[in-house]
């Protein structure tokens, strides 16, 4: 299923006309394409939250909601990598959620962090694929601090 959503997203980029913004030229844009699908559906997994992989739509860099939290998922191929937005103003949703991918089928779901926190944290520098800003995984919070932001936020509207 990822497979065929990942592809289909490719397809529907290149005939919207989206351009290619991938700076590892060591992989496909298909490669990148299936990461973040199963990095989508595995965040989706860990917070129990509806996902369809096949919703469309041109990327506005809010992938999942928890509740009213927007969730921003970025995927590394590193198990040491790092979160990492192109700017500061790229990242548009409330947080983030870093997913590493150490074996095709085993996807570690590292982190969070909130835009403002990441906007105090992030250092800028070039990691081998142009200029970037980024944090390292021991600036992100566990993922229990999210799933208790948006436990105590549901409660308090339902107040």
């Amino acid at each position: 299923m990822c497979e065929q959503a990942a592809t289909l997203r490719w397809q529907l980029a290149r005939a919207s006309n989206v351009a290619n913004q991938r700076r590892d030229q060591g992989r496909s844009d298909g490669d990148i394409d299936l990461i973040g699908v199963k990095a989508e559906m595995a965040v989706a997994k860990v917070f129990d939250i509806d996902y369809n992989p096949f919703q469309l739509g041109v990327d506005s860099g809010k992938d999942l909601w928890l509740g009213d939290i927007s969730i921003d998922v970025k995927a590394t191929f590193h198990g040491d990598g790092r979160l990492l937005f192109k700017t500061r103003d790229a990242f548009k949703a409330d947080c983030a959620v870093l997913v590493c991918v150490n074996d095709p089928e085993i996807l570690d779901v590292v982190g969070c962090i909130t835009k403002k926190t990441f906007r105090k944290e992030c250092q800028e520098g070039d990691l081998g694929h142009g200029v970037c800003v980024y944090v390292g995984q021991e600036s992100l919070q566990a993922l229990p601090d999210l799933w208790l932001a948006f436990t105590e936020r549901r409660l308090k509207f339902n107040d």
